[in-house]
């Protein structure tokens, strides 16, 4: 049936209630409503916004993250270890949540970072199963291209080979965007020239390498394909399918049975009921699917968590689960910006600043052409070893430094468990590097120029060692949570980074991307002044000259200043043995309780190398499999 109205959801029980709209959340509720005799109800706490081009065009990447209408606007606390510098992690609140404001990028991680979680005392959660589920989601259609055009891109054979054949037929779509300037083909043969070739199976559990990679764009018309309208719309008028958007959950309703938790509502307030207080009932289970921001939030305002941590919040304990917002681990990045000649003839999304010039390419994407059918193509994912000759000393000094700590009980087992894995991941080449290749300026503290154009090479680490908290400092569910990442609590992290944008600024100088470059490429960001080690990680200060030609003083230690989050949040109700700090068991029932699960990505173990709107999609289709099995 369409969205019902609140009268209706307070009014009717359903089996299943699902708190979240978003990625895993409306997978998981298509998949439950295959039977007809189960009834779901989705909670959702943003709008049902299918048509909008924010959402909908690609090419406006991060637009649509400034849009409080779109989003969740949160920050973390001060980082400590980083200047003491709050840094944006907004999350979607629409429906499809996340998947309807990401960058459009589908890759998969390593077979050993699903495998981990197996390790990590989950039986069952390995390669061979995940992946399963991941292709479940998607339909890959491949470009079609003629020999020209392969020989203007220079394409690998390993990589058309790749391209051979349509793969899947689930409701995501993934496809090559049509537009690939030659800025983005003259990078993937500096790469190439840098050494890294490309990946033998991107999609099949050995990204190592050079690849181009899929969008989650629908090649016949040129639209973001996400949970929205691949998940919900086609199966909206399931009379069993119930959405009730505008609804942000309070907390779960509980009482105890035979000494668990038994969850018999959702509390939540609308927005057409101004203050008053909602609720909802179910008569089989409630499941989490809001994140894992939301996710530790909600569990922690029901009275589900660290004692401590609800005794100074104000609420009252019902059931201790320590793991509850702890090992909170993410992505991090940062970026150079290059500035390109003023004679290159491409356009980049730089174009899109002068607002004439954005609607005449509005009018072309209509006809499947122009700048917003552009997409981000190359990506590199690689152990450190590929992209420094320091990696090995790094990684060596790291191992006995960690070795040492766990020696001396620093570590609780789970983290000295975790980090076993993740050196033992680096010193076996494990791709836990990323290197992206983006048409534009994108980010750092220095803005674009008019009229300008840039390439911007992102650094991103995708296997921190640092472990980070979020967790409710109120009762209030419209307080956001202490969101603290602990970024560069660890050193390790910091070093990697640090080497990860020196093979960025690599990039500049070498064949044949440097000839689109001044002799001395004007660097944006970072910036000339920035030159050292020291300039980048260590304390300095340091006055260097902007474009323009007036000097200003910059923070010290650059990348502390100057990361970005990756959007990519994982860990927060951990899928583990409960002795380990889980909070999930491996059918994603919550320890303790009789009837609520987690779906999403805060059950992830330890955290992947890849982009995670695949992990996403793959938790909601196996979650939906689980349930129908063991109900």
């Amino acid at each position: 049936m369409p969205i019902i109205e609140l009268k209706d959801a307070m009014t009717r029980s359903f089996d299943y209630v699902i708190i979240g709209g978003g990625t895993a959340g409306l997978t998981l509720a298509a998949g439950l409503t295959e039977n007809a005799e189960i009834s779901v109800l989705v909670l959702e706490a943003g709008e049902e916004i299918l048509n909008d081009p924010l959402i909908n065009n690609i090419g406006q990447y991060g637009h649509s993250l400034g849009k409080k209408e779109f989003i969740w606007p949160m920050s973390t606390v001060p980082q400590v270890n980083a200047n003491d510098v709050e840094f944006t992690w907004s999350r979607g609140r629409v429906l499809g949540g996340s998947s309807a404001l990401n960058f459009t990028v589908w890759n998969k991680p390593s077979r050993e970072d699903i495998d981990a979680w197996e390790k990590l005392g989950n039986e069952g959660w390995n390669w061979d199963r995940f992946d399963k589920y991941m292709q479940r989601a998607t339909t890959y259609t491949p470009p079609v291209l003629s020999e020209v055009e392969h020989a203007r891109r220079g394409t690998p054979d390993l990589i058309r080979k790749l391209w051979q054949k349509p793969i899947g037929n689930g409701p995501i779509q993934l496809s090559h965007p049509p537009t690939r300037i030659d800025v983005d083909i003259k990078a993937q043969h500096t790469f190439q020239n840098m050494g890294i070739a490309p990946a033998l199976a991107p999609l099949n559990g050995d990204p190592n390498g050079l690849t181009i990679s899929a969008m989650t764009v629908d090649p016949k018309t040129i639209l973001r394909s996400f949970a929205a309208n691949a998940y919900w719309a086609p199966n909206s008028s399931r009379p069993n399918f119930n959405l009730l958007t505008g609804a942000i959950a309070h907390r779960l309703l509980s009482t105890h049975l035979g000494g668990e938790l038994l969850i018999t509502g959702v509390e939540f307030s609308h927005s057409t009921g101004g203050e008053a207080t909602c609720i909802v009932r179910a008569l089989k289970e409630v499941i989490l699917s809001a994140g894992a921001i939301k996710t530790p939030q909600l569990l922690e305002l029901s009275g589900i968590g660290r004692p401590d941590i609800l005794e100074r919040a104000g609420i009252p304990l019902k059931l201790a689960l320590d793991g509850v917002g702890e090992n909170v681990q993410e992505h991090i990045n940062s970026k150079v910006v290059l500035e390109l000649k003023d004679s290159v003839p491409d356009e980049t999304l730089d174009i899109l600043r002068d607002l004439e010039v954005a609607e005449k390419h509005r009018e072309l994407f209509s006809r499947g052409q122009g700048v917003y059918t552009m997409g981000i193509s190359n990506f590199i994912f690689a152990p450190l070893n590929s992209l420094s000759d320091k990696a090995d000393e790094l990684i060596l000094n790291a191992r006995k430094q960690i070795e040492a700590e766990i020696a001396v009980g620093k570590y609780s087992p789970l983290l000295a468990e975790q980090y076993k894995i993740l050196l033992d991941h680096l010193e076996k080449k494990v791709p836990s590097c990323e290197i992206i290749g983006f048409p534009g300026a994108l980010g750092g503290p220095n803005p674009p120029a008019p009229g300008k154009k840039y390439y911007t090479i992102l650094s991103a680490l995708n296997a921190l060692f640092s472990r980070g908290t979020i967790h409710v400092t109120t009762s209030d569910p419209n307080e956001q949570p202490a969101m603290d990442p602990h970024y560069f609590e660890q050193e390790i992290d910091l070093k990697m980074l640090l080497e990860l944008v020196k093979f960025g600024r690599k990039v500049a100088r070498t064949a044949p991307l440097k000839d689109y470059f001044d002799e001395v490429p004007f660097e944006l960001n970072p910036g000339s002044g920035y030159a050292t080690d020291q300039d980048m990680s260590g304390a300095s200060m340091l006055e260097i000259a902007n474009h323009s030609g007036s000097k200003g003083q910059t923070q010290p230690e650059y990348l502390k200043s100057n990361i970005g989050t990756t959007f990519h949040t994982v860990g927060s109700a951990s899928m583990l043995p409960r002795k380990k700090g889980g909070v999930v068991d491996t059918n994603l029932k919550v320890y303790g309780t009789k009837n609520l699960r987690v779906a999403d990505l805060s059950i992830v173990p330890l955290h992947v190398g890849s982009h995670t709107q695949c992990i996403a999609y793959g938790i909601g289709e196996i979650a939906a499999d689980i349930i129908k099995d063991t109900s």
